[in-house]
């Protein structure tokens, strides 16, 4: 329901819908974002639909939209969505993302205006992960919180107002 004006309901039509519709069955997982959304199925595999821009949907390209949902990767357990970015954690637990990195959110040890259309591991041992308008967060098998990206109202936990874009460990278990 909502919004389609960038096919992240998984379908095109020319009017928001104000009723459920169907996209998919044998869904595990879903994750929202701003104009694009993922989700897990049960065979594993994740599928994203809507904005692209940043290539925010992993499949390689920074095609303004998909209105219909494409592949981005197997083996997956959980996924999410912030503003221009996503982010999934596979069954090995590494974490990937992709997307704009304009604050760091990628958490690929940087900060910069480039598009990551393509995903890459961010971190190894993650339990869960979080996403935020453009912040990530995740949970390590020991416990640990760690979190990266825009921090301008110290929304990140660190004790500062500094972007981050290389994880920052901001509680322990």
């Amino acid at each position: 329901m909502g919004s389609i004006n960038y096919g992240q309901l998984g379908y095109w039509i020319a009017d928001s819908r104000s009723t459920p519709i169907q996209v998919e069955s044998y869904v595990a997982a879903v994750a929202g974002g701003v104009e694009h959304s993922l989700y897990v199925k049960t065979d594993g595999t994740l599928w994203a639909m809507g904005d692209n821009s940043y290539g925010q949907l992993g499949d390689g390209t920074t095609d303004y939209a998909r209105t219909s949902p494409v592949p981005v990767a197997t083996g997956v357990t959980a996924a999410a969505a912030g503003w221009m970015h996503s982010l999934y954690l596979k069954t090995d637990g590494t974490l990937w993302a992709m997307g704009s990195n304009m604050y760091g959110e990628l958490g690929t040890g940087v900060i910069d205006s480039i598009s990551h259309s393509a995903p890459v591991q961010v971190a190894s041992n993650v339990a869960a992960v979080a996403a935020g308008y453009n912040q990530s967060m995740y949970v390590k098998t020991d416990g640990t919180l760690w979190v990266m990206g825009h921090n301008d109202q110290g929304q990140l936990g660190d004790g500062t107002t500094t972007n981050r874009g290389t994880p920052v460990q901001v509680a322990t278990a």
